[in-house]
């Protein structure tokens, strides 16, 4: 991201990465932890300082993080030395077909230009029967918006309450997430989480898309336990919708949360 080149070379915005790496207690870090247990070899897309990957180091398993900071590997290999990191093109990984039985990518998928160029390769490098587990805030759902996000919010939820009562019809063969301009940031203390978001994920989305592409959905959430208290009457009445279980209100969390097969 040019906008905020000075951003990705800061070890203050790293020091903020591996801080909220470690929230250990985070729903979707115990998901990932209990998959890891039987895994062999684990990948991590988008690894940062290395922080969850360390977490899921074990005697009997091999891990490898990538990511396109060379700044993160760096600081990643100092501090976590029996894993195995890499600086690469998320889209175009190095690995053989078929190399891991875990592929994970945490609070990524909002920094990226192409994030199907990644799940394609993460699908290509895990083997059959592997796990692919994804996680990301769900900027994307019709009642939420992004930091950079600076349109509608009123129409977004109109044509996205459409959208959504459609998509059950509908073949989703791509993901047509919206893209917004990050928030420049001059300086690197001055960083607020999410301000260098480039797309707008949605889980609304990503579950049908995974299964066209021939994974099977074994959990999806989006984590309406981890929405904040209060908020407005609206966020209210659709969270109770939502917690009860009535789509497409299910999918209206602040985060989204997938655990697929590979077939």
């Amino acid at each position: 991201m040019d906008t905020n080149s000075k951003l990705w070379k800061s070890d203050h915005y790293y020091k903020k990465a591996g801080e909220s790496s470690s929230a250990f207690d985070y729903p979707g870090m115990k998901v990932l932890k209990k998959y890891s247990i039987g895994a062999s070899r684990i990948l991590d897309l988008g690894c940062g300082d290395g922080t969850r990957l360390n977490y899921l180091s074990r005697k009997n398993n091999k891990c490898y993080g990538v990511d396109i900071s060379k700044k993160a590997i760096s600081l990643s290999k100092k501090k976590y030395p029996k894993c195995d990191f890499t600086a690469s093109n998320l889209e175009k990984l190095s690995f053989k077909d078929n190399s891991f039985d875990l592929v994970y990518s945490a609070f990524v998928l909002e920094h990226l230009k192409n994030p199907q160029k990644m799940l394609k390769e993460a699908t290509r490098v895990l083997e059959p029967s592997g796990v692919l587990i994804l996680m990301a805030p769900n900027f994307g759902s019709p009642n939420r918006i992004s930091p950079p996000g600076k349109y509608s919010r009123v129409k977004k939820l109109l044509v996205g309450v459409f959208s959504d009562l459609s998509r059950p019809f509908i073949k989703v063969n791509s993901l047509k997430w919206r893209k917004v301009t990050p928030i420049e940031i001059n300086d690197p203390k001055e960083y607020s989480i999410d301000c260098d978001t480039t797309i707008e994920p949605y889980i609304g989305d990503l579950v049908p898309f995974l299964k066209n592409k021939n994974f099977k959905i074994i959990k999806s959430s989006s984590l309406w336990s981890q929405d904040s208290k209060g908020g407005s009457i609206l966020n209210l009445v659709v969270k109770s919708l939502g917690k009860i279980g009535l789509y497409p209100f299910t999918n209206w969390g602040p985060h989204l949360l997938v655990v697929a097969k590979k077939i």
